[in-house]
C-alpha cells in the first residue's frame, strides 16, 4: 500500500511537472527612437555614436536613420553586424536616431572626446540626456557627462529590450 501510494504521488508530480511548461515573455516590438539633448560646449568635443542590434522577429535586421540634424549621415555602416556608428564634430545641440521598422531588442554606445585646445574661461563640460523611447513613449533615460579635460573619456553602453 505505502509503494502503491508513493507511486501515485510520484506520477501526479511528474504529470504537474510536465505540464508546467516555461513560457516565453511574448516579443514586443515598438519603433525605437533615441534623442540626445547636450548641453555645454558642443563644439569643442567629438561625439560618438553607435546603434547596433536592431532585432524584429526571431533575428531579422532593421536598420537606423538619423532624424536630427537632417543633413547628418552616418559614419560608418556595418550592414552585417548590423551597426550604424557615428563620429562627428558637428555643432548641434540635439540627436535624434530612430528604427526605420519596429524593434524588440537594440543597443547603443555614446561617449565624447574633448579635442580642442586648452579650455577657456567660458568653456562647459560637455553632458548629455539621453532619452529612449518605443512607439513614442519614453521607456529609459540615461544622464552623461563628459570626463574633465586630459581625462580618459568613457563609454556608456545600454541594450534596450522593449
Amino acid at each position: 500500500m505505502l509503494i502503491k501510494s508513493l507511486l501515485v504521488n510520484i506520477f501526479i508530480f511528474l504529470t504537474i511537472a510536465c505540464n508546467n511548461d516555461t513560457e516565453e515573455a511574448p516579443i514586443i516590438e515598438k519603433t525605437a527612437r533615441i534623442e540626445i539633448a547636450f548641453e555645454g560646449s558642443v563644439e569643442q568635443y567629438l561625439i560618438n555614436f553607435g546603434v547596433h542590434s536592431l532585432y524584429q522577429g526571431q533575428s531579422d535586421f532593421v536598420s537606423a536613420s538619423i532624424l536630427q540634424p537632417n543633413d547628418l549621415e552616418w559614419t560608418q555602416v556595418i550592414d552585417e553586424a548590423n551597426t550604424f556608428n557615428l563620429s562627428t564634430t558637428s555643432n548641434f545641440s540635439e540627436l535624434v536616431v530612430e528604427s526605420e521598422e519596429p524593434v524588440h531588442t537594440f543597443g547603443f554606445n555614446f561617449n565624447v572626446v574633448h579635442i580642442r585646445d586648452i579650455p577657456d574661461e567660458d568653456f562647459e563640460d560637455l553632458s548629455a540626456t539621453i532619452r529612449v523611447f518605443g512607439d513614442n513613449t519614453e521607456v529609459q533615460a540615461f544622464q552623461y557627462t563628459a570626463k574633465p579635460v586630459g581625462e580618459v573619456s568613457e563609454t556608456l553602453s545600454e541594450v534596450v529590450r522593449f
